[in-house]
């Protein structure tokens, strides 16, 4: 006996599968969620990502992006290396050195690849050279890594450890005892320096910059773990795309950078002339000799492999079999 379907059955049917259909649809245009874990509290030069989310460049490549606040370098790329988070955005030299100690994590794009390490001063230390620092008193903190670099620095000007007083503080304070008389200079970064020496009251600071004494140090870029890596590529490869695409548009337009970081983090309101200062000051550390007409992230292995030398000999870490050990350009082709 033959069964026979009802137009109405027939309809119901076909109707199902619609919907199915439309559910399929939907679920693979549904935009993959990944986190983005910022080394610090939200300064100027991380206005490029929340530019990325506000104009949809992480959106149209499938991606829905949670921007999120750090800790410092070394917190947020140990969350990465143990899938706690997705990516990190934080100094890359750091990355090496806990690479080296066995962290399964790389640097999958460069972005600061000149050292950002600097020296700001108060002028009227009778400061005008870096040997002028023969003498003078330094602040620093354990938590910013400066202890190891500081002697790097003054090797390569010509000075000893033993040339400088170095005035340990707490973090909050490091800026504030230059402020006080109680120091000369502070070690701090070249992206961030200018408007924290400002806002204790030293006007207009001198700086020296590490990277102009010949110094190669990578600095912050985006880090992802290695199972992130072999298992998501394409993520890390659209994420990457889209980071690019964030930091040229906030390259062209700063003040649209600024207003989308104020626009996500609405208590920076009324700092936007310091957070596009910080931002511009930032960019001068993107590119490098070696990475010259090579595409945006792109990092170079010659400058890699001096920056190894540089760490095994100044903070002792362990030499690697290959520079590769540390970063990979193979989202930056």
């Amino acid at each position: 006996m033959r069964h026979l379907i009802s137009r109405r059955n027939v309809a119901r049917l076909l109707g199902g599968v619609f919907c199915l259909g439309v559910g399929l649809s939907a679920l693979a245009q549904t935009p993959t969620k990944v986190t983005l874990r910022l080394d610090w509290t939200t300064l100027g030069y991380h206005a490029p990502f929340y530019l990325g989310v506000a104009k949809g460049f992480y959106r149209d490549a499938g991606l829905d992006v949670d921007v999120l606040e750090g800790k410092g370098s070394s917190t947020v790329i140990n969350l990465v290396g143990n899938d706690s988070e997705d990516f990190a955005f934080a100094d890359g030299t750091t990355a090496a050195r806990l690479i080296s100690q066995g962290l399964p994590a790389r640097v999958v794009m460069g972005i600061f690849q000149r050292s950002t390490l600097s020296i700001f001063y108060a002028k009227d230390r009778g400061i005008g050279t870096p040997k002028d620092l023969k003498g003078k008193r330094v602040s620093m903190c354990a938590g910013d890594g400066m202890n190891v670099y500081l002697p790097i620095y003054l090797k390569s000007v010509g000075l000893q450890a033993g040339d400088v007083e170095q005035v340990n503080v707490d973090c909050s304070l490091k800026y504030t005892v230059v402020a006080q008389n109680r120091a000369d200079a502070v070690a701090s970064y070249g992206t961030a320096g200018r408007p924290l020496m400002q806002a204790v009251g030293i006007a207009d600071p001198g700086k020296f910059d590490y990277a102009d004494a010949g110094i190669f140090l990578p600095s912050h870029g985006i880090i992802a773990s290695e199972k992130t890596i072999a298992q998501r590529a394409d993520v890390v490869r659209r994420f990457v795309a889209a980071t690019t695409k964030a930091w040229q548009a906030a390259q062209a337009d700063p003040d649209a950078a600024v207003a989308a970081t104020v626009a996500a983090k609405p208590l920076l309101k009324g700092k936007e002339a310091m957070l596009k200062e910080t931002l511009l000051d930032s960019m001068q550390y993107i590119a490098t000799p070696g990475t010259k007409g090579k595409p945006f992230g792109w990092q170079s292995a010659e400058e890699w492999q001096k920056a190894e030398a540089t760490l095994v000999e100044f903070a002792g870490m362990k030499k690697a079999a290959s520079a590769q050990a540390f970063y990979t350009d193979a989202f930056t082709r």
